[in-house]
């Protein structure tokens, strides 16, 4: 028996340690694994941010491509740097903390051949460091050509996904971009030639209305429509394109109860994963809010025998920069407040980035006045994880 079984099996009687597609390879097994024992237990969460070795908002030096405005040197690194295989070394995050987050998330976007080789190279970088990498993507909408957002797209997105799941006039034009996922992950190999395993969630915040694969806007995508599109991608990457090295994880954005999260649920033979977004924008984003969102993810999770997770979260308009503990106050401590909550795999937040009149920050860079905060009470919590924890 399993540690991973022996451990859950106390809470879980139903568990098993296998992900939902049953050609997986050892290693996304092993990762699957990992993740169950990271959640059930309330005593330790990883902590992860979205392009923390491709983007940040300070220290930024030749031979990365810099940005300059007021008061930071933002960074990105470039494909040049791939090619000549220069090291990662910058990180908002190891900056503040000596240590890089135990997640990343990459972004696909176009997944242009540019990008395919960034996003390839950091993605080896972080498995050799024992770093955990998802992936998601801001694909531009397929049938117009226009932006992922919706409101920014001037073309017509009436029933965007009905014309792009199988039977569809546009259907083409997504298989064309889940065949470039298939060949990227399929290409991810380690040193010792074996595929690395990752984690992927599509269709990130399907239950908004801002993207074009998103409810409630004038793209008119029913739930039926947003389910399909979900399976879809699923069954033609593990069952067409034989990629079995892939965690699905389903992450809508802020729900009002179970029955609203549930409504969007492609189904359990789809999911490994269960996360959600909750990001604090206002006002009416409460503390009280963000602690029901994560028990009743929990709950609904570990009911299905899935893995929760806090997919994305962080607050808006560089809230940091004046709420200087908002990621102990009102992220560590909500999850902290009850067993129940304590019971996810992870944290993930989104990359710090700069262009040249702004910076958009989600975690202290050093010399931020959050700095001290962000690493005296949230890292140093002996709950959060961070890459130094990782094997």
């Amino acid at each position: 028996m399993s540690s991973c079984f022996f451990v859950v099996f106390l809470l879980l009687p139903t568990v098993r340690c296998e992900p939902n597609d049953p050609n997986a390879t050892p290693e996304t097994v092993a990762l699957y694994t990992r993740l169950k024992e990271m959640a059930v237990n309330p005593d330790t969460i990883m902590f992860g941010q979205s392009s923390s070795t491709w983007f940040g908002a300070t220290g930024g030096h030749a031979p990365y491509d810099i940005t300059t405005n007021t008061s930071n040197r933002g960074w990105a690194f470039t494909v040049d740097q791939a090619l000549e295989n220069y090291p990662d070394e910058l990180s908002d995050v190891k900056g503040v903390t000596g240590q890089y987050p135990a997640i990343f998330d990459l972004g696909m976007w176009q997944l242009t051949p540019n990008r395919s080789i960034v996003l390839s190279y950091l993605l080896k970088k972080a498995h050799s460091r024992g770093i955990i990498t998802t992936l998601c993507q801001h694909l531009d909408n397929p049938v117009t050509g226009g932006s992922p957002w919706v409101d920014k797209d001037p073309g017509n997105v009436t029933h965007t996904v009905r014309r792009l799941l199988p039977g569809g006039d546009t259907n083409w034009k997504y298989r064309d971009n889940l065949d470039k996922i298939a060949e990227l992950v399929l290409n991810l190999r380690d040193d010792e030639g074996k595929l690395i395993p990752v984690l992927f969630r599509p269709l990130h915040e399907l239950n908004g209305d801002w993207f074009w694969w998103g409810y409630g806007n004038r793209a008119n995508n029913t739930l039926e429509d947003l389910k399909s599109f979900y399976k879809y991608i699923v069954t033609y990457l593990r069952d067409v394109k034989n990629v079995h090295n892939i965690l699905y994880v389903i992450s809508p954005d802020k729900f009002q109860n179970k029955d609203d999260y549930l409504q969007f649920y492609p189904g359990d033979e789809y999911v490994d994963i269960m996360g959600t977004d909750f990001y604090y924008k206002s006002s009416n984003d409460t503390t009280s809010d963000f602690h029901r969102s994560l028990t009743d993810l929990v709950e609904m999770a570990e009911s299905k025998n899935k893995i929760p997770t806090l997919s994305e979260c962080g607050m808006a308009n560089n809230g940091i920069s004046t709420d200087l503990n908002f990621w102990n106050d009102k992220i560590l401590d909500i999850v902290k407040a009850s067993m129940t909550t304590r019971r996810i795999a992870y944290i993930l937040t989104w990359a710090n980035h700069c262009t040249d009149n702004a910076c958009e920050l989600w975690t202290p860079y050093k010399g931020h006045p959050a700095e001290q905060d962000f690493r005296n009470n949230f890292f140093n919590d002996p709950v959060t994880i961070f890459a130094g924890g990782m094997n």
